[in-house]
């Protein structure tokens, strides 16, 4: 049987999942539970895992330009683009940024870069339902994302304790985050909108005392003991693992007060630098998945500045975090990366803007096993096509959760019993790998 080309309907992006929200997810989940697929093999038990990576996803989303960021043109080329950001020489000899980026640029020997991504959706939304999942939204059937994913086939980083800290596997910063599919409430993303400010919802309702709490779960919970389908179990789940985070120790991770002022100014005081830190104190925690948000990289007028003070903000908070992630043994297992949904045209529109371009743009990573100061890929001289070694959004993915310990062709099974592969068709890319 030939796997389904399945995945429709990118909804909405996630409305939050709130800790106290989790108590109230049953009845809304149960019903939209039954009007999709069961996936009885996809929540099986297993042993936990021993494999310590995580993924810090820095999503700029709208699209940032490629050839001002991480596949720079030549003076003389760059002229005619209307370029005005242009190469300069990393540490790594031929290897060059944009210049906007000088933070990067200074530990470019750390960094890898795509540069021959090719997506398959001119349009937003659907380019990120593509790039977040792999899949393209063609069938009935909702994939989760990236970070679900990683949630729910690693679960939590034990970190060498002996408990589990209760931290969330998938943290949101800046935006709602993108869909848990198939994988249920568990896996959906907790979400930060400020990270100067810890997750809402996480203490008891005003009059509710510790004890009525625990009175009014276990109630629930009796309630709910004759079933055992995999919606319920779905739903437990997902409860139990708010709950664990209400009560951790560990919520301090949450909490950038701790950060020194010398710390927090290195990142950037905007709202993307300070994600950034929040990503490194949470995966220095134990948490899985962290997405940090810059929005706003759809330009289609006013290119200058407004997208270059975005990269600005990127550089700041990208580069910090590489340095501090190395500097605390973090580095090796942690990946770092750096894309959108797609690129921008090469050529600056009537609008002094540019529009939207997945015909040839980048991405960078760094850490958790991706070869440092390496390019992989190129684009023509005048940005219009890949020049050699193109990657698609499933090649991508495939390579990335191979990279952590995910098998990419791992399948699922709907309530037909059809194959649902975890990832589309895609080749792990070996040369990008140490």
């Amino acid at each position: 049987m030939q796997h389904s080309k399945h995945h429709q309907g990118h909804a909405s992006p996630l409305t939050m999942m709130t800790r106290r929200g989790a108590m109230k997810v049953s009845v809304a989940t149960a019903l939209g539970a039954t009007l999709g697929p069961t996936l009885p093999s996809a929540f099986a038990a297993g042993k936990p895992s021993t494999n310590e990576k995580s993924v810090i996803l820095l999503w700029l989303e709208g699209g940032p330009f490629q050839h001002e960021s991480f596949d720079p043109k030549e003076h003389r080329q760059a002229d005619k683009m209307g370029i005005q950001y242009k190469a300069i020489q990393t540490a790594v000899p031929g290897y060059r940024f944009a210049s906007c980026l000088q933070q990067l640029t200074k530990i470019g020997g750390r960094i890898t870069s795509i540069r021959s991504m090719v997506g398959s959706e001119m349009e937003h939304t659907l380019a990120q339902y593509h790039a977040q999942t792999g899949w393209r939204n063609t069938g009935s059937i909702q994939a989760p994302a990236l970070g679900s994913i990683v949630s729910h086939e690693l679960g939590s980083v034990r970190m060498k304790r002996a408990k589990p800290t209760g931290l969330p596997g998938y943290v949101s910063i800046g935006r709602d985050g993108y869909s848990s599919g198939y994988f249920g409430p568990e896996h959906k993303p907790t979400v930060v909108w400020d990270p100067n400010s810890p997750p809402e919802n996480l203490g008891l309702p005003r009059g509710v005392s510790p004890a009525v709490f625990d009175r009014r779960l276990q109630l629930l919970q009796n309630v709910e003991s004759a079933r055992s389908d995999v919606v319920a179990r779905q739903i437990r789940n997902g409860r139990e693992s708010a709950v664990r985070f209400m009560r951790s120790k560990e919520r301090v991770a949450f909490d950038l007060s701790k950060e020194s002022d010398k710390t927090r100014d290195a990142y950037g005081r905007c709202r993307f630098g300070q994600g950034c830190l929040l990503a490194r104190r949470l995966v220095e925690s134990g948490v899985r998945f962290v997405q940090v948000t810059s929005e706003n990289f759809d330009q289609h007028d006013k290119h200058y500045p407004r997208q270059i003070d975005l990269f600005e903000q990127l550089d700041h908070g990208m580069a910090r975090l590489i340095v501090e992630l190395e500097e605390r043994g973090l580095l090796d297992n942690t990946i770092v990366v750096a894309m959108g949904e797609f690129g921008r045209t090469p050529k600056m529109n009537k609008n002094a803007g540019r529009d939207h371009w997945p015909n040839g743009y980048s991405i960078a990573l760094a850490g958790g096993g991706f070869k440092p100061g390496y390019a992989y890929g190129s684009t023509t001289d005048d940005g219009q096509s890949v020049k050699d070694n193109p990657v698609s959004i499933p090649d991508f993915m495939a390579t990335l959760v191979h990279s952590i310990g995910i098998d990419p062709d791992k399948e699922y099974h709907d309530q037909f019993k059809r194959p649902i592969k975890l990832v589309d068709d895609g080749k792990v890319i070996r040369d990008l790998l140490v």
